[in-house]
């Protein structure tokens, strides 16, 4: 390879001299000295590079200062409370009438009745071995409400306001021996207070917990007997819950009320009313076994009795037939068995230990068999499912006697895909939600009898709540087109995330993430409910006890709710608040902030209650809804009979066809540019 090498030049040799006679003198004077030594190219490929350095810093400044004058321009608006009221003590519930003229709130040791309209309690029901946990209520017009209340040693009661009294109707559990009283998890009642649906449990969870206590004191000595221990006494302990069904005979104690009016003073605190009927008591499904049916006739006459196909009952599978494919299948999967059989352990422990219910109005275009007639508002079936459980079981309440067994069967079974971790229900009862496992969101149609809407929640966090509105901007166009309405789902995760999602059929959903990756553990979201009479406005609680109310097109906070700062929220986790929708009315209870050993002290509690009236606040008339107080008889499309539900709709279909033949188009368009060559 050949090497240029000029002839002459000499290296010079290194040296210690300096050509500088003071290094202290030795600066430039002028910063574009340096500059100066550059070629002249290169010094016009610097100075164009600092001009355009200096443009884009100018542009980029202008607009930093907009984007100041704009956010101070919108300050997020901060609203007080309007009024409050100092409580009796601790509240660990609230609900309201559904006019929005009483509001019940359950205390530590008392039940108290407050009126919205003056702000004062009217009654008060006190019990101090009594701490009230939950509350639901039951309007039955002319100021006569019902009650229910579970306490923290789950007894559930029965209480009717009526003509300012309150009056204890029944204990729904009691029991002359008190150590074989039964434990009411929850109470759900029907909007007509016709029905009810109590959650009970046998007492031996009870004994489990006692021995957990003693088992974790034994955990130092002894780990993995006492974990057996403790394995082995909930998986013995596993169906022992079970949900109870009642009919009330709301008739005959409106009329036993007003005869005993007269006669009961203000002091009387009890009422002897006709007494409640059990109308079923629904176990868990029990695990298929193998079958004592010798024919597949005799399979079809039990299912033409009533039992529904997909169950799992009734069946055709011998008992030798099930061991063969457990055996099959444990032979074929042993690998991930035996590296997950903790896992296995414990989702058989846990077994079927809770049950959540839903009371469902007549709906759909034909009647079931056995379903009696009854008046548009009494429901006429109850929906639940089992913790851990794929399907959504379906019971009718009135039925014949002749068609009445001694073990209540499904009438409906709505299978899913994956298991079932919460759930709601529109107030007209059409629309069912379900939220799944693997953040899978699907909402049953009723009127149908298939999914309206499939959806995939983005993120990795189990969903937990989730609220159900019908948009009110939509409910004028719920009578023209009955068929497709738009439904709004507020969703909150486990890792505190939050959506909104706006459903239709066929696809057309919207998923907003509101709060995606709570920054911490205060930023997750607590509570999350759609405001019914605000358009497109959320309520949110976080655990830092931060109350907003977000607008989702923005994804951002428009108004901030603030608490005197003498107090702070009653419960970050829980909070215990009600939006009521006719009176347009936020109600928070918050403590007082004490010191902590204060604060250990429950007789020293001191609670109030804080109203922020949305409907004076004039911020808020850009987002008001025109007409939000409509009752759940106006929300729900009445169709008489089949053919008129066939009209309606092939009306929708024939006015909607141009949309469909675009949403067809794009559909056809996104195929073709995705085309797999």
């Amino acid at each position: 390879m050949a090497v240029n090498v000029r002839r002459g030049l000499e290296i010079p040799e290194p040296s210690d001299y300096s050509s500088c006679e003071d290094d202290d003198v030795s600066y430039y004077t002028d910063l574009q000295q340096p500059d100066n030594n550059l070629p002249e190219s290169a010094r016009v490929i610097n100075k164009l590079l600092n001009n355009l350095v200096d443009s884009a810093w100018e542009v980029i400044s202008k607009q930093e200062k907009i984007k100041r004058d704009e956010e101070a321009a919108r300050q997020i608006p901060v609203l007080n409370a309007t009024k409050e009221m100092k409580l009796p003590g601790r509240t660990n519930s609230i609900v309201s009438s559904d006019d929005g003229l009483y509001l019940f709130l359950g205390h530590t040791h008392s039940l108290s009745v407050i009126s919205t309209s003056t702000l004062t309690c009217v009654r008060t029901w006190q019990d101090e071995r009594v701490e009230i946990t939950s509350i639901s209520c039951a309007s039955l017009g002319n100021a006569t409400h019902l009650l229910f209340t579970v306490d923290d040693m789950g007894i559930a009661r029965l209480f009717v306001h009526h003509m300012e009294n309150i009056y204890l109707i029944k204990v729904i559990n009691e029991t002359e021996d008190i150590n074989q009283r039964n434990i009411c998890a929850k109470f759900e009642v029907s909007r007509s207070g016709d029905f009810g649906a109590a959650v009970m449990t046998c007492k031996f969870p009870i004994k489990i917990w006692k021995c957990n206590i003693r088992l974790k004191i034994q955990l130092i000595v002894s780990t993995t007997d006492s974990l057996m221990l403790l394995w082995y006494i909930i998986n013995e302990a596993s169906g022992l819950v079970w949900l109870d069904v009642y009919r009330f005979p709301i008739d005959v104690w409106l009329k036993e009320l007003e005869t005993k009016q007269a006669t009961q003073t203000q002091q009387t605190t009890e009422a002897k009313l006709s007494p409640v009927i059990l109308l079923m008591k629904i176990k868990p499904p029990e695990i298929p076994t193998g079958t004592s049916l010798k024919s597949p006739s005799e399979v079809l006459q039990k299912t033409e009795e009533g039992t529904i196909i997909g169950s799992g009952q009734n069946h055709f599978i011998s008992s030798r037939q099930w061991e063969n494919q457990d055996a099959a299948f444990k032979k074929r999967f042993m690998k991930y068995l035996s590296s997950s059989s903790a896992m296995t352990l414990q989702q058989k422990a846990e077994g079927p230990s809770n049950c959540t219910c839903h009371f469902l109005l007549r709906e759909g275009f034909h009647s079931m068999p056995g379903e009696a007639e009854a008046a548009r508002d009494i429901p006429i079936a109850v929906c639940l499912w089992w913790n851990g459980s794929y399907n959504l079981l379906q019971y009718l309440l009135l039925k014949t006697l002749k068609e009445k067994d001694s073990e209540p069967r499904p009438d409906v079974l709505w299978p899913n895909s994956q298991k079932i971790l919460c759930s709601a229900i529109s107030a007209c009862t059409q629309f069912v939600v379900l939220g799944l496992d693997g953040q899978l969101v699907t909402i049953w149609d009723r009127r149908f009898g298939c999914p309206y809407a499939n959806i995939v929640i983005p993120g990795d966090g189990a969903i937990c709540r989730m609220k159900l509105l019908l948009q009110s901007q939509s409910v004028t166009q719920l009578f023209q087109d009955p068929f497709l309405p738009t439904l709004q789902l507020v969703l909150t995760c486990r890792s505190g995330a939050c959506y909104s999602v706006t459903a239709g059929r066929g696809g057309d959903t919207c998923t907003v993430a509101l709060i995606e990756r709570p920054a911490g553990p205060g930023s997750s979201v607590t509570i999350a409910e759609p405001v019914p009479f605000l358009k497109f406005l959320i309520l949110l609680m976080q655990r830092n006890g931060q109350v907003s109310i977000w607008k989702t097109e923005d994804c951002a906070p428009v108004f901030i709710l603030n608490l005197p700062p003498t107090h702070v929220l009653g419960s970050l986790r829980e909070p215990v608040c009600l939006l009521e929708p006719v009176q347009q009315k936020l109600y928070i209870t918050g403590d007082r902030k004490t010191p902590l050993v204060e604060a250990t002290d429950r007789n020293k509690d001191e609670s109030a209650l804080f109203i922020f009236s949305f409907s004076e606040c004039t911020l808020m008339d850009r987002y008001r809804v025109t007409c939000p107080a409509v009752s759940e008889k106006e929300t729900r499309a009445t169709l008489s009979d089949l053919e008129e539900a066939c009209n309606l709709y092939f009306k929708e279909r024939a006015d909607s066809w141009k949309k469909r033949n675009r949403n067809l188009a794009f559909q056809w368009e996104q195929l073709s540019k995705r085309d797999i060559k």
